[in-house]
């Protein structure tokens, strides 16, 4: 069977990845920033501007970037460097930690382990990452599931995290970057400061998740699932083996199981005619439009011909998942959802409370992926002998 692309990208350079174990990560992937602040934090760094290195001493300061036509401007304290058109922050050893902070727009500080380099790219700055896989495993897990989940649930997150970046490695590559920091690849908002999240890595360093055929799989998942999760088919249109619905009881009295939202009647039926045209005009089907309901997860509301997927409802509305029913209140419609996310693959709240309830991670993985192994990463580097033959 011929294989895309997209796959001969990643057999291509997963190899190296195995040999090199970093990751490059374009950072404020969604922002389009143009002034940053750039400092070491921890550790001492080489400077280099153009790729030529700067004195050691110079390293050590606080640096403002500037996008100034297609160039960097570089400035410290009371000073101009001048303009460039990279700056690298290169660490001189493992340890090091760097921060950036937007100015332009203003947003948070971020530290992240490392290497920074800074170039501009249509009018913007390009700012990415190069870090070992682990230690973005670990931002990934924090930036994905936050301080709360307990050390089995974070082995289990880390695996997952491991293995979807691997499986994403080609999505940037014309780009220049492996992936981004945002929910395009997985969010990475900074390196971890959670000592129990970088245990579960190092506890499960290069673990991934492969079906039977030895291929990384997609590793979905979610916040909550509403006590029953979804096919992949349901939601993205592919179906996955590994992807199957269940039911889930572990979730259901978690944080984000349950929700409410309250919508006018008439702006939830003329939405319906103009994106679907609905017949609003007959009222027996707006009597059904304003009483849905799903007792289990359902695809699809239909009514005198006409089919609307949930999970474009879910869209239209920003709703916190399609698992919901909706019923009649006088000028409004209530809906009352279950759940939060797409309902795709791993749980976390669910996961989140196998974990505190004494399960491993091994039964996790497999609780919530359907006939799936766990490897190490140093299992997959055939590909490479593979595509040569």
């Amino acid at each position: 069977m011929t294989r895309p692309a997209f796959w001969i990208i990643i057999t291509l350079f997963f190899p190296a990845l195995l040999a090199a174990h970093e990751v490059d990560v374009k950072l404020l992937s969604t922002m389009k920033v143009q002034v940053v602040s750039v400092s070491a934090s921890r550790g001492n760094y080489m400077l280099l501007l153009d790729g030529k290195r700067q004195h050691d001493s110079l390293a050590a300061k606080v640096f403002q970037l500037l996008v100034i036509n297609d160039s960097l401007e570089v400035r410290i304290q009371g000073d101009t460097l001048g303009r460039f058109h990279s700056f690298m922050l290169k660490p001189l050893a493992d340890t090091c930690i760097f921060k950036i902070k937007p100015v332009k727009p203003l947003s948070g500080t971020r530290m992240y382990d490392g290497q920074l380099t800074i170039t501009v790219r249509e009018t913007y700055l390009h700012c990415r990452n190069e870090v070992e896989l682990e230690s973005y495993v670990c931002g990934v897990v924090e930036s994905e599931s936050g301080g709360q989940g307990g050390a089995e649930f974070y082995k289990v997150q880390a695996i997952l995290c491991r293995t979807y970046a691997l499986a994403q490695l080609g999505r940037h590559i014309t780009e220049g970057f492996d992936v981004c920091d945002g929910v395009h690849c997985q969010v990475y908002r900074s390196r971890t400061s959670h000592p129990e999240i970088t245990a579960a890595a190092e506890n499960t360093a290069g673990l991934v998740l492969v079906d039977k055929g030895l291929t990384l799989i997609t590793a979905a998942f979610h916040s909550n699932c509403g006590g029953q999760t979804c096919n992949s088919e349901d939601v993205w249109g592919g179906s996955l083996p590994y992807l199957r619905g269940r039911s889930d009881s572990f979730c259901q009295n978690m944080p984000h199981a349950r929700w409410e939202r309250r919508i006018a009647k008439d702006d939830w039926l003329n939405g319906l005619a103009q994106r679907y045209k609905y017949p609003i005009e007959d009222s027996a089907a707006c009597k059904a439009a304003c009483n849905m309901r799903q007792n289990t997860r359902a695809n699809y509301f239909s009514y005198g011909g006409v089919r609307i997927a949930y999970k474009n409802l879910r869209t239209d509305w920003q709703l916190k998942s399609a698992y919901f029913t909706v019923t009649e209140a006088g000028d409004s419609v209530v809906i009352r959802g279950r759940g939060y996310g797409h309902g795709v693959g791993m749980c976390q709240e669910g996961a989140i409370h196998m974990a505190r309830k004494g399960f491993e991670y091994r039964y996790i993985l497999t609780y919530y992926y359907k006939g799936v192994d766990i490897v190490h990463i140093s299992r997959l580097a055939f590909f490479k002998e593979e595509e040569q033959e």
